[in-house]
């Protein structure tokens, strides 16, 4: 439910923008805020997990994100749906940020040490796989109910979250103790004027005075708060395990891959959508290639860790063909021939499905036991992170070249999609060097390695 919801509402952004009048500023907006949200938030989650119990921080945050959808459904036309939205969506990130690190958290403890990693790993792999189905459920809903109920299917699925989450008996043990304020608060603050402050820079100029002084802002608001937690008795996040060379590899990686992921996902699909003037359910045929590739390089990462006990091969394999699938994608943009772009949307596909599950995986084994739910949480707000900066720059790329009749009318052009497409490739052309540079060298010897899907 979480995952989808990051980029299910792709393809139901052209239409839900003419229903609402929205501009292409809000149409990034309504997704890049969710995205935010949870990043900013799964901290807290993992706070209020430990203090007031998991099932209680589950139940919240369930109930939350089912209310918060449910609005998103009523949004208004005119002058008040775009505030509107903003809202109920950054509402709706928070409530998935208190579910995350409360799976993450149960999985540890159910399972034993020698299947743990794998069930780990498996968790990762469906997340990624349903991130990447997004955009298709998204197509089918939208053509059939309309742009609406991509949101409305909310919330059954999340009565049935509850429903399950109490047939597991599982226990509710809380450390007790305050809940602190200053930490979760500047935090969030300091991650807000920094995407918002790079996602700006698109209407305002890159050079500009105010963009300038908001990125100088929320990068020092961002130190603060590192500074802040670090001196804690009590953090909000355990940053030193980023003292643990593989797994800051790991995550640093994991940072990386998610930004392209999101940013070919979200504005290829609105390509499709609008470029090529496809109706919604040949949009989501149209991007079964991608997604289809996405699911078997997820899959097969954990065959090729276990079959090279490498991290290397999946990472790098996948980070190449990613590189070549992207750049060859964003050469033939221009020519609006969808025949063409396939091979690019496989190699692209299959390369963002590699490295992700392999990490999770191996990031785990790289810190103590009792360090592996804080360094879960830890992850996962720092992926959050690099999808939300990511989607931010691509945003912020392609307002910047779109034209400013076509932002009026919620219309992205092709040359703005190309803006936000080489962002892509630009961070991917950065990541597979430094991949290279920090994954260690020798495979694991040993017996077999828990690793999956």
């Amino acid at each position: 439910m979480v995952g989808l919801d990051q980029t299910v509402i792709a393809v139901a952004l052209d239409p839900m923008a003419h229903s609402l009048g929205l501009t292409t500023f809000m149409m990034h907006g309504v997704v890049l805020v969710y995205i935010l949200a949870l990043a900013a938030f799964v901290p807290v989650g993992g706070m209020l997990a430990r203090r007031i119990g998991r099932l209680t921080t589950f139940r919240a945050g369930a109930a939350l994100f089912a209310a918060a959808s449910g609005l998103c459904a009523l949004a208004p036309s005119g002058g008040a749906a775009e505030p509107y939205l903003v809202t109920v969506r950054a509402v709706q990130g928070v409530g998935g940020a208190l579910m995350m690190p409360v799976a993450t958290s149960v999985i540890a403890d159910v399972y034993e040490e020698r299947d743990r990693g794998r069930a780990l790993a498996v968790y990762a792999g469906l997340a990624q796989l349903f991130l990447v189905l997004g955009p298709i459920v998204g197509a089918v809903l939208t053509q059939l109910l309309g742009w609406r109920s991509v949101f409305l299917v909310n919330l059954p699925v999340g009565a049935a979250c509850l429903w399950m989450m109490a047939r597991a008996r599982l226990s509710n043990r809380a450390q007790g103790g305050a809940l602190s304020v200053l930490q979760p608060l500047v935090v969030i603050l300091s991650l807000v004027v920094l995407v918002l402050g790079l996602y700006q820079c698109g209407v305002w100029g890159f050079t500009d005075a105010r963009a300038l002084t908001a990125l100088a802002t929320g990068a020092g608001a961002v130190l603060l708060a590192v500074r802040l937690i670090l001196r804690s008795r009590h953090p909000l996040l355990d940053l030193r395990l980023l003292g643990i060379r593989p797994y800051a590899a790991a995550v640093a990686l994991t940072f990386l891959v998610q930004a392209p992921q999101l940013i070919l996902l979200v504005h290829g699909t609105v390509y499709l959508r609008q470029a090529l003037r496809l109706s919604l359910l040949a949009t989501g045929i149209s991007l079964l290639p991608l997604v289809a590739a996405s699911a078997a390089g997820t899959f097969l990462s954990g065959y090729l860790l276990d079959r090279y006990r490498s991290l290397r091969v999946p990472v790098l394999l996948g980070l190449t063909a990613a590189t070549v699938g992207a750049v060859a994608w964003t050469a033939v943009l221009p020519s609006r021939e969808y025949l063409w772009q396939v091979p690019g949307m496989l190699l692209a596909g299959v390369g963002m499905g590699l490295p992700v599950p392999a990490l999770s995986a191996e990031l785990m084994r790289a810190v103590p036991p009792d360090k592996r739910p804080d360094a879960s949480v830890l992850r996962q707000s720092i992926r959050q992170l690099g999808g939300a900066v990511g989607l931010a720059a691509a945003g912020a790329a392609a307002l910047a070249a779109n034209a400013d009749a076509a932002d009026r009318a919620g219309v992205i052009t092709v040359a703005a999609t190309s803006a936000a497409f080489a962002v892509a490739c630009c961070v991917l052309a950065v990541t597979l060097p430094l991949a290279v540079a920090t994954l260690p060298r020798r495979a694991r010897t040993g017996g077999r390695r828990n690793a999956g899907p």
